[in-house]
């Protein structure tokens, strides 16, 4: 059963040399200081365990940051790895993950800290020198059809880099919110703060012949998720992560939830969610119910188990996830209805090219709202 394991207990932070420093990429060193900081090709030349070190000791950490969620993009989604990483004397420090990833409707990248997730810099010690030394590393990354650094931080906390962060040319914008969920006030408060057509649904899938069972992590159950959630992405025409994603999140399997719903004895679609221990949350990252089920209210159903859930073994928030902030939009509306706050997402942008303020004045031709 994928449960809370832990807490928040942060593990013993495992140290690593900066022999890597001169094995990969550039490495920057500040006189004096004792600090470098360099970028590597991929987690795997950090290693698990000096990696979730860090992210253990950092209270901006998530289960995003850590090496698990970071390899499954790397081999599953193929996204190019420029990740950076910061040494003391020898000691690993801090880090910031990030990805080369496309600019939708153009031919140009971005580098993004982190997609898919939220990312940003974790510096749990000498933070001022050491933002600065990997904020000054940026453009070095950022090069050819690489036009533009993002950096999607997970909650408000990242507001404290802020000014940092626009004295070093990156400029926020808002165009995505999320919908969190107080998991700590109780399942009957929870269902009194819905709306009312997220209630009723509740109250007439309970009238159906229904059962909710926890999965294994399998590839065969990973398998049959995937196949109704490409159906469901199709029909509304949203990106589509390939399996070869899914297959590669096996290994953190204990900080996934696997939920599948059936309704007359037959398969209704299901739920993966991402179990985030470091902040005692749960996220609902991936949702796929047919539309033939709509009408048995199994999406409501799904909800209602998984808050449950996450009540009961000690979670403190659910996230919906990443949506618009159009209040006419139908899955703006849909999550808002169960009761949950909404709060932006935190996204800075930084240009390193000339060509940027024209993707970017392009861009908001499409995306009006885009500031």
């Amino acid at each position: 059963m994928a449960q809370k394991t832990g807490g928040n207990a942060r593990s013993r932070l495992h140290r690593i040399g900066s022999l890597f420093s001169n094995q990969y990429g550039r490495s920057t060193r500040t006189e004096g200081s004792g600090l470098e900081v360099t970028v590597v090709d991929t987690v795997r030349e950090v290693g698990r365990d000096q990696w979730n070190g860090i992210v253990d000791r950092s209270s901006r950490g998530s289960v995003f940051h850590r090496y698990e969620w970071l390899d499954a993009i790397e081999r599953g989604l193929e996204y190019t790895p420029k990740h950076l990483v910061v040494t003391k004397d020898g000691n690993t420090i801090g880090c910031m993950p990030n990805f080369v990833v496309g600019i939708e409707k153009t031919p140009f990248d971005r580098l993004s800290s982190l997609y898919p997730g939220f990312g940003g810099p974790l510096l749990p010690t000498d933070t001022d020198e050491s933002l600065e030394r990997v904020l000054e590393e940026v453009p070095n990354r950022c090069r050819g059809k690489t036009i533009v650094h993002q950096i999607r931080g997970l909650d408000m906390s990242y507001l404290r880099y802020n000014d940092a962060l626009q004295s070093h040319g990156y400029r926020p914008y808002r165009r995505e919110c999320r919908f969190l969920l107080d998991l700590t006030k109780g399942h009957d408060e929870i269902r009194a703060d819905m709306s009312r057509s997220r209630r009723r649904g509740i109250e007439h899938g309970l009238d159906v012949d229904y059962e909710i069972v926890e999965e294994e992590i399998t590839r065969e159950n990973l398998r049959r998720f995937h196949r109704t959630y490409e159906r469901v992405m199709d029909r509304v025409g949203g990106d589509v992560y390939p399996f070869s994603f899914f297959e590669r999140l096996q290994p953190m399997a204990e900080r996934l939830l696997l939920l599948t719903i059936r309704i007359d004895g037959e398969y209704a679609g299901g739920m993966l969610e991402v179990l985030d221990t470091e902040q005692d949350s749960v996220h609902g990252f991936f949702a796929a119910v047919p539309r033939e089920y709509f009408d048995d209210h199994a999406s409501e159903l799904l909800y209602d188990h998984v808050f449950q859930w996450g009540i009961e073994n000690g979670y403190e928030t659910y996230d919906f996830g990443s949506t618009n902030t159009d209040f006419e939009d139908g899955v703006f509306r849909f999550k808002e209805g169960f009761g949950g706050r909404a709060v932006p997402v935190l996204v800075w942008e930084r240009g390193c090219s000339p060509l940027w303020p024209l993707v970017k004045a392009g861009r908001a031709l499409y995306w009006p709202y885009y500031t």
